[in-house]
């Protein structure tokens, strides 16, 4: 036995004695971060073993140098580039091993959208997948989430009733679901407000069925409601209602998101054929209702030119393809990689034959008798800044002009929200997703729901913010490292989808799911990079970590000798 100081979560000191400290098996443990997300007192951390890459012959990405080989661990990791802290390291080792159920329980525990996620997510955990970095390609992680989605009929568990303080969300999108869901697991009673008849926000509204199914999407929102999360549709919450809203309940969050397109003031603005990305993606969302002919409910034939280089911009103009346009063309003002447009998504647009033109920006819009659309007039973009804010500023090259004929104009350059909701600044009044974050992906929107749920928690509790999520990678020691050639893939699933006919006509989804052997396949190709480790100085020996741990013996305890 010996003493030693610990520090709580309200910042004092307290000195106690400590008999045994716990000890993690490197081998065993999956890295899911459980342990050191329950401890108490901040006593495990995550190690990140080295990825031997100097010899540029291992494989066929370039080496590196020995201080960026030893850098690296500390500077990225699959398990902190995910803004709501999910360890793939964790599902994946579940699923290689079978064990599936344990595999979704740890990614629903952190994402109550889970399955969404694993259809439309733009993983930032795979960009920061060492193996992608370092040895072949990163793992199909969104995929695999995917996969166990489909492949457990999972039921949450009922949300505790603890506290009897009240809250309201408004807005039921990404944000606000998630918002929602991380209050009611700490056992408060949350009440989401949509205005809308059906929840979902954006994700219902403005993401089209061909990319996630609107079963899926009803299906994680049902899920929520069993577990105990009241979400009240088709009710309209105001500025004007916000002092009452602030009396009924302790906090509020406003997730309201960004529902006002961006427009261009140009000349021909008004004409017939000219309309926003959110209008026609509602428009068509909304008429689909349970049908999946695409023709049976809009019409777009035609010539189609979609300006935006973003997501929003290739939703639009697949939708487009898919209601008959005769021509889709995408322009942009900007090119290269600097379209902001993911990788994926541009690539299945340029499968189905839509036409995408770099470093040209709209000029004036022309129209033909009774103000009807007939063309577009495009001036060449020269050279683009972008500001600390990333803001861009383009300037033109008015010799190189082009135009494009056109008998609808589609607009996607972005959407912003209603100013006079940033208005309310009292204490107990906080803010979620697209009216808080740059980013409006819906990753980013959870965790930025979920960052609003620690504030609120912390302000009616009346403690500090301690974000778990939030912590340093630690470099393993030299024995721990991996060695590129002998973790070389031998095979990997490839990605399936329906057929091309099928996918320009009508609207299911166009990626298919993995079967057990390609999901298992993709699994055993992780390399493991992260394990948990216990600071014996710190450990109190409570067995937090052992009794949350969903890997089973991986910790064990070791008695302190009494110190002399």
């Amino acid at each position: 036995m010996r003493k030693i100081s610990i520090r709580s979560h309200n910042g004092k000191e307290y000195t106690i004695d400590q008999s045994f400290v716990s000890v993690i098996n490197p081998d065993k443990c999956v890295n899911c971060n459980s342990c050191r997300e329950a401890c108490p007192v901040q006593a495990i951390e995550e190690q990140q073993r080295t990825v031997c890459h100097i010899c540029p012959e291992c494989t066929e990405i370039k080496g590196i140098t020995v201080n960026k080989m030893y850098s690296l661990p500390t500077e990225t990791s699959c398990t902190t580039a995910c803004p709501l802290g999910i360890s793939p390291q964790g599902y994946l080792t579940f699923t290689e091993e079978g064990k599936y159920e344990e595999a979704y329980e740890l990614v629903w525990s952190k994402n109550p959208l889970s399955a969404i996620c694993g259809h439309i997510c733009h993983h930032p955990c795979e960009d920061a997948c060492k193996r992608g970095l370092l040895v072949d390609y990163p793992l199909s992680i969104r995929r695999i989430k995917r996969y166990l989605s489909e492949k457990v009929d999972y039921s949450p568990k009922p949300y505790p009733s603890i506290y009897s303080e009240r809250i309201a969300i408004v807005g039921s999108g990404p944000a606000g679901l998630s918002a929602g869901h991380f209050l009611a697991q700490e056992g408060y009673d949350v009440t989401i407000f949509e205005s809308a008849a059906q929840a979902g926000g954006m994700l219902m509204r403005g993401i089209p069925a061909f990319r996630l199914d609107r079963d899926v999407l009803q299906r994680e929102i049902d899920g929520l409601v069993k577990a105990g999360l009241k979400i009240n549709t088709g009710v309209t919450i105001s500025q004007a209602d916000m002092g009452k809203l602030q009396e009924e309940y302790d906090a509020v969050i406003l997730a309201v998101g960004k529902p006002y397109s961006k427009v261009l003031d140009l000349p021909g603005k008004r004409m017939n054929g000219v309309r926003s990305a959110m209008e026609y993606m509602q428009q068509v969302n909304n008429g689909m209702q349970d049908s999946r002919k695409a023709a049976q409910f809009y019409d777009s034939e035609g010539d189609v030119v979609v300006i935006g280089g973003g997501n929003v911009a290739f939703d639009t103009a697949r939708t487009a393809l898919r209601l008959g346009a005769k021509t889709v063309t995408i322009v942009c003002p900007e090119c290269g990689d600097d379209v902001p447009v993911h990788e994926e998504e541009r690539a299945d647009a340029e499968a189905e034959g839509i036409k995408i033109i770099e470093a040209y920006s709209p000029k004036r819009y022309l129209g033909g008798a009774n103000i009807a659309l007939t063309a577009v007039e495009f001036v060449a973009v020269s050279s683009c800044e972008k500001d600390d804010q990333g803001n861009v500023s383009f300037v033109f090259d008015e010799d190189d002009m082009m135009e494009l004929p056109a008998d609808q104009l589609i607009i996607a350059i972005g959407q912003y929200a209603d100013q006079r909701w940033y208005d309310w600044n009292q204490e107990n009044v906080f803010y979620a997703g697209d009216v808080r974050e740059q980013d409006n992906s819906v990753i980013v929107a959870m965790g930025s729901g979920r960052k609003a749920a620690l504030e609120v928690d912390a302000f009616i509790r009346g403690r500090l913010i301690q974000d778990k999520l939030d912590h340093e990678l630690h470099l393993a020691p030299s024995n721990e490292r991996i060695y590129p050639f002998n973790n070389l893939k031998v095979a990997r699933p490839q990605r399936n989808c329906i057929p091309m006919e099928e996918r320009k006509t009508t609207f299911n989804e166009v990626e298919k799911s993995w079967d057990d052997r390609s999901a298992k396949l993709e699994a055993l190709s992780c390399m493991h990079c992260g394990y948990q480790k216990v600071d014996p100085d710190k450990c109190i020996g409570c067995g937090t970590c052992k009794t949350v741990c969903p890997a089973g013996d991986v910790i064990s305890f070791v008695a302190i000798q009494e110190e002399v």
